[in-house]
């Protein structure tokens, strides 16, 4: 037995799947908000030196926070959303580290690293018995027997 079947013997699935439409809506949340306040968003990303490319990194990091999200919590392709949005939570807790440090908002820093671990976790256990991936995997099952 693998130490992914250990881990869903585990856990009870209710749990993970709360986690993961929980996670799933606080990142299309956050796609949201950072699409509203586009000009802030930029020029934080242009604070760090990426001057050329700062619209086109968030127009990318909004889709993939409001896609993923979305998808996310539907629970289809729950792996590859969570490995997709990884990337981009471990740049925001480095950004959000170093900003901590000087600025007034703290409560960023301990957001991101919670997503970022939340994130991890999901991607490693699953996406739970009450997701489409889920569904999809119980009709695989009933075609092959």
């Amino acid at each position: 037995m693998g130490i992914i079947q250990k881990i869903e013997s585990i856990h009870p699935p209710i749990l993970v799947d709360f986690l993961r439409i929980a996670l799933g809506g606080f990142i299309t949340y956050k796609g949201i908000v950072f699409a509203s306040n586009f000009e802030n968003f930029t020029s934080t990303i242009q604070s760090v030196g990426w001057v050329f490319v700062a619209a086109h990194l968030a127009h990318a990091i909004i889709f993939i926070h409001m896609a993923g999200g979305i998808i996310l919590m539907c629970g289809a392709l729950t792996r590859w959303m969570c490995i997709l949005n990884i990337p981009i939570l471990a740049g925001a807790v480095i950004f959000n580290y170093k900003q901590m440090l000087t600025a007034d908002n703290y409560m960023e820093f301990p957001m991101a690293l919670i997503v970022l671990i939340l994130l991890l976790f999901i991607a490693i256990v699953g996406s739970g018995k009450f997701s489409l991936d889920y569904i999809k995997e119980q009709r695989l099952k009933m075609k092959s027997t």
